[in-house]
């Protein structure tokens, strides 16, 4: 029998915090006052201190001299230089996983590919917009695991919390996420195929094509500011 670890106060808080950030509830540029995250989540100040610290270092939050502590607004620069890194890591995972992954790894992903259709043959209405977020990350993380390289893991692993930050800004159009799936089917074929020049540029096109999607969202946000 597998004995649950209990969460301490301050883990919930900063699990809590940080969720609250990356799935949009509270949105860049917004302002965090202690008092009032401390009576939102019915503790003291001490363990939502301790967080902010810590959503800080990862980047999510932005402390200004006299004026406060903000979520980290996203800006154009920042999408540039965050999709710039990941297309290139992206693309060598494909490449790696199309070539060294093992038998029992693929017919995994084959799995994981299954219940990515199931959530887009549901109507559009039908559709937990969670799940796809979950299934997204999942998907790039299987890639990176079959890649068996560690150092990759990690390096794409530090990038996570500025990626779906973005993403909780400018992922809320149904036809991308829709294109998403669909071009996570063209790397899959590559890797399935054992094409790792192949899965190569067609992870780099995926990534390439959700930067473009998050500069147009980006603009669009800035222009309603």
């Amino acid at each position: 029998m597998t004995i649950k670890r209990p969460v301490t106060v301050r883990e919930y808080v900063y699990e809590q915090l940080k969720s609250n950030i990356l799935s949009g509830v509270y949105r860049p540029g917004q302002r965090l006052i202690e008092a009032t995250l401390a009576e939102e989540l019915e503790v003291s100040r001490t363990p939502i201190r301790d967080a902010l610290n810590r959503l800080e270092i990862d980047g999510l939050i932005t402390t200004s001299p006299h004026k406060g502590i903000f979520v980290t607004k996203i800006t154009k620069r920042d999408v540039q230089d965050f999709y710039q890194t990941r297309a290139v890591l992206e693309g060598l995972s494909a490449k790696l996983a199309a070539e060294v992954a093992e038998e029992k790894e693929l017919e995994e992903f084959k799995l994981l590919l299954t219940e990515m259709e199931h959530i887009f043959e549901r109507d559009r209405e039908q559709i937990n917009y969670k799940e796809i977020a979950q299934s997204n990350v999942k998907f790039h993380q299987k890639i990176c695991k079959m890649s068996k390289n560690d150092v990759l893991f990690r390096m794409l692993g530090s990038l996570d919390s500025a990626i779906t930050l973005i993403r909780s800004t400018s992922w809320t159009n149904y036809n991308r996420k829709f294109q998403t799936y669909l071009e996570h089917q063209e790397i899959a074929k590559a890797i399935l195929e054992r094409n790792g020049e192949l899965a190569q540029r067609k992870a780099e096109e995926h990534i390439f094509s959700a930067w473009k999607s998050a500069e147009i969202a980006l603009q669009k946000q800035e222009e309603e500011e």
